[in-house]
């Protein structure tokens, strides 16, 4: 049972993934939560073919270079508590998922020729020349659910 629990808990997850960079981080009219990921982050990994130096550092310097990716994360794990009361290994399966999310972005932009190899939907996603695609990060499952996938047509 904690098993079914926990698989709920990852899609729920990359349910979330999806949804939040699809409506919240491309919508440029959503300004300050917008900012930091599409006119800095997009602009660094178009320009470095991949790489975002924002990355090197374990703890960012500002809202703009990591923070706001950071608080997020914490902020949706946290409105997430309350699942708990359901169940406890939902909610511990959406923490896994959230430090997952940032281990892996984090390495994509790291180490881009792992990320191209090991996750090409996010590169495709940074890489094509429309990048209001491949919204999932840590997999593609909803991109194929709402056709929203488009392989790689980008360097």
């Amino acid at each position: 049972m904690i098993f079914l629990w926990l698989a709920v808990g990852f899609l729920l997850g990359s349910f979330i993934e999806w949804l939040a960079h699809r409506y919240l981080l491309h919508n440029l009219s959503l300004r300050k939560v917008s900012h930091a990921h599409f006119r800095i982050h997009h602009r660094n990994t178009r320009k470095n073919d991949g790489y975002d130096s924002d990355y090197e550092k374990i703890i960012p310097s500002s809202w703009d270079t990591g923070w706001s990716e950071i608080a997020f994360l914490s902020i949706g794990v946290l409105m997430a508590l309350p699942l708990s009361l359901i169940s406890f290994w939902i909610w511990c399966a959406l923490l896994i998922h959230a430090c997952l999310y940032y281990w892996l972005h984090r390495k994509f932009h790291l180490q881009p020729l792992w990320g191209k190899k090991w996750m090409p939907w996010h590169w495709d996603h940074h890489m094509n020349k429309n990048q209001n695609s491949n919204w999932g990060v840590t997999n593609p499952l909803f991109d194929w659910l709402f056709f929203s996938r488009i392989k790689g047509n980008g360097k």
